[in-house]
């Protein structure tokens, strides 16, 4: 790899390319042009100075070949502090790792510090079943908020295009999405706290961007599967918009191009209202549990609903991409019977409650049954019971239902920790008579759902603990009682 280092920066310098922008080069009107954009985008929309600390995100192709080489020579002249960031997606095997080495070999001749990390994209497509397009960019964007924290990054610039911006927005048709997904993708929007991801050539088609890069005498390096139809962006720039350019209109992409910039503006202002509606809509009861009221949702028009569903689902949940088929899933919950359940996807849930759609992990319910002794410690799943006798003067009674005393001569020798099951009887605390857990259940609003996570300690059919819900009358603490037995139970 040294050896392709050393040749690379050989054959730079054989071309003639330096990386700061000669006199002569600037009065090529496409280079000045291009420099002039990125820097108005800097220095007016920005309001950057010398103190911002800015990351190129560069794969080695043209696009990003070039944001370096502009963000360098900007760097020069504004001050900031400009450093490259790569992420080997390990797709293309050995072409993938020459990529990695071209970025490197780059960095060093701008003699910028680079960050570079690498992960098997195909493996966590398979593992979380998810396309590879979508798990090569989760891991790309999970890399780049560790080093922009890392780093104490102001700014990731990334070198999408307006090509890229057009063939978003069909992807975005394709996949159902909402009025956020059709406005393509955004110029500025934030990364994690306190850093944002910029997109300075977003206006800029990648045609110009290859004049740029020869009239600089640029290298970069051809990414093959780009020509993979596989995927369906490029099936979207190989096949769909040649097609509407030949058969419809050779102003396509220029007229979806300014579609997008007119959905901007009107999702900017949208979003505004939606924002400050979910502030006051979206309660987060536990973690990983979340409600909305269903009246309160209702009090706004379908169009704003959906909306509010979408953030929600992309800011709370960290859902990226979302589409009507989820949105649609969960607003349609709103009318059916209390207990409905709606996958949102393969981790979260959306359950309607009774004035409630409650959103939780979608989790497996642990299956257990151990037998259970008077004295011990237990743990089931992430959680652990301990049974031990009390002193009278230790015993606190209030409304923690996770602590709960028994009279331990009347408590049975062995009992069974398990899943409550169709035909458990108890007798409520205070109750006049025996019930079945399942009324128990829904007497006490117990949706279908969280049913899955009931666990009992019981005699076979006789429950004498409900957890964290209701014990056996029959084994309360009572003046008779001469020894106590508490349980508890507690999260790991």
């Amino acid at each position: 790899m040294k050896f392709l280092r050393i040749l690379f920066l050989k054959n730079l310098s054989q071309n003639g390319f330096k990386p700061k922008i000669s006199k002569n080069e600037l009065n090529n009107t496409l280079i000045f042009n291009l420099l002039q954009k990125v820097e108005n985008f800097l220095l007016r929309e920005l309001y950057i100075d010398k103190s911002y600390n800015i990351i190129a995100a560069v794969s080695g192709g043209v696009d990003s070949v070039v944001l370096l080489d502009i963000l360098y020579n900007l760097s020069q002249k504004i001050g900031f502090h400009l450093s490259v960031a790569h992420f080997n997606h390990k797709i293309r095997q050995k072409t993938s790792d020459l990529d990695e080495e071209f970025v490197v070999s780059l960095s060093k001749y701008y003699n910028l510090e680079i960050n570079t990390a690498s992960g098997k994209v195909k493996d966590y497509a398979k593992k979380n079943s998810i396309s590879v397009e979508t798990a090569a960019r989760v891991l790309r964007y999970n890399f780049f908020e560790k080093v922009s924290r890392t780093i104490n990054a102001d700014l990731l610039a990334t070198a999408h295009t307006q090509d890229d911006n057009i063939e978003t927005f069909f992807m975005n048709i394709f996949r159902g999405s909402g009025l956020t997904g059709l406005s393509g993708i955004p110029k500025v929007r934030p990364l994690i706290k306190n850093v944002r991801i910029i997109r300075p050539l977003i206006d800029i088609p990648k045609n110009e961007l290859i004049e740029y890069a020869k009239a600089r005498n640029l290298k970069w390096r051809e990414d093959e599967s780009n020509a993979w139809l596989d995927y369906t962006r490029n099936k979207i720039r190989h096949k769909l918009i040649p097609f509407l350019e030949n058969e419809f209109s050779p102003s396509i992409t220029g007229n979806v191009q300014k579609i997008t910039k007119f959905l901007q503006g009107a999702d900017e202002f949208i979003q505004e209202r939606v924002e400050e509606i979910s502030e006051n809509l979206i309660k987060k009861d536990a973690p990983d549990n979340y409600s909305i009221n269903i009246n309160m949702l209702n009090a706004n028009n379908k169009f704003i609903q959906g909306e509010i569903i979408s953030r929600f689902l992309k800011t709370n949940l960290d859902i990226p991409q979302v589409n009507y088929s989820q949105i649609d899933g969960i607003l349609n919950l709103k009318d059916k019977e209390t207990g409905s359940i709606f996958a949102i996807d393969k981790f979260w849930i959306c359950i309607k409650d009774r004035k409630n759609l409650l959103f939780k992990k979608n989790l497996l319910p642990l299956k257990i049954n151990i037998q259970i002794e008077k004295i011990g410690e237990y743990t089931f799943g992430n959680k652990k019971l301990t049974l031990k006798e009390v002193p009278k003067n230790e015993i606190v009674l209030n409304n923690n239902r996770s602590i709960e005393y028994f009279d331990f001569d009347k408590f049975p020798l062995v009992v069974n920790l398990r899943n409550w099951q169709e035909g458990d009887i108890i007798k409520p605390l205070g109750a006049p008579g025996r019930m079945k857990v399942s009324d128990y259940l829904i007497n006490n609003k117990i949706n279908t759902y969280d049913k899955n996570f009931i666990y009992v300690l019981a005699k076979e059919n006789e429950v004498i603990w409900i957890l964290d819900h209701q014990i056996n009358d029959k084994y309360k603490i009572t003046k008779e009682t001469k020894r106590f037995l508490q349980g508890k139970l507690e999260d790991l």
